[in-house]
């Protein structure tokens, strides 16, 4: 995972410098960009992490805001990162109609703890892996529960062992039904580090960025079918060797023979449930 997080906010104030030199002091690198579409679009590729910072002059949520963090939640849907965010509470909750609950990693309440800060973006950034005191940082532990009266407490997604240790097992789900994708996506956002997308050609350019342990590939797509999505994967070296679940709503013999044809790790049909789904990936990561 890249070690950079991309801080969103109206200037360069003290506060993001604050945050930039805390996670310098833990080997994190942080640049800030202005909260405008050309400036997130052109920098969001380096970040690892995004952090989007609502002071009081981005509060007032006017069409350029809303416009923002629409575009926003469409690179996070379009890049697989997550995003951090601070603001007063009420500002969050006016700016989660815009962003996807599926993005947030975690949101602080302002004025912000700036160790639970730190500590949450060093865990995410080294998958559990590493102790903040080994990098110089103290380490206190970040409370979760929230004081009497609910303020300055994180709201956070925790990471327990058993994520942590599923985490480089990284899924992709290709799918045209965006309804779709999001169902499984929660399903699945728990035990895998999990990627979308809704066409063959965002699939590709995905790919190009992304290593990946599975895709689950819808076999019936407009435009570029999924069964051409797999021709091109095998034809391509870097792509040859990764499974492929296909993903199917007809259990008709001879449409089932016709994906099997192409001899791919092995197929679903949709009409599977949650725990189907989970048990059948536990199965075959089990041994790999």
């Amino acid at each position: 995972m890249l070690k950079n997080v991309m801080i969103i906010s109206t200037s360069e104030s003290f506060a993001i410098k604050s945050m930039e030199q805390k996670l310098i002091a833990v080997e994190i690198s942080a640049y800030q960009v202005v909260a405008r579409t050309t400036e997130i679009g052109s920098n969001i590729d380096r970040a690892g992490l995004i952090v989007l910072y609502l002071d009081e002059r981005m509060a007032a949520m006017t069409a350029s805001l809303q416009n923002m963090l629409s575009y926003l939640n469409d690179k996070l849907y379009e890049s697989n990162k997550m995003l951090i965010i601070i603001a007063k509470r009420k500002d969050y909750e006016i700016a989660m109609r815009y962003i996807s609950e599926d993005f947030i990693l975690q949101f602080f309440d302002r004025p912000m703890n700036m160790e639970a800060f730190v500590q949450t973006i060093f865990e995410y950034m080294n998958d559990g892996e590493r102790n903040i005191e080994d990098v110089g940082g103290k380490k206190k532990e970040a409370e979760d529960t929230e004081s009497a009266d609910g303020e300055n407490a994180p709201v956070k997604r925790r990471m327990t062992a058993d994520m942590v240790a599923v985490r480089k097992r990284r899924i992709l789900l290709v799918d045209d039904d965006a309804s779709y994708l999001r169902i499984i996506r929660n399903w699945l956002k728990d035990g895998y580090d999990v990627g979308v997308a809704s066409s063959a050609l965002q699939a590709i350019m995905w790919l190009a960025k992304n290593d990946v342990d599975l895709i689950l590939l819808d076999y019936k797509m407009p435009v570029c079918s999924g069964a051409q999505m797999f021709a091109m994967l095998q034809n391509d070296s870097q792509t040859k060797t990764i499974p492929v679940f296909f993903l199917t709503g007809n259990s008709a013999r001879d449409d089932v023979m016709e994906i099997l044809k192409l001899n791919p790790e092995g197929y679903l049909l949709k009409t599977f449930d949650r725990k189907a789904l989970l048990t059948r990936l536990e199965e075959f990561f089990e041994f790999r």
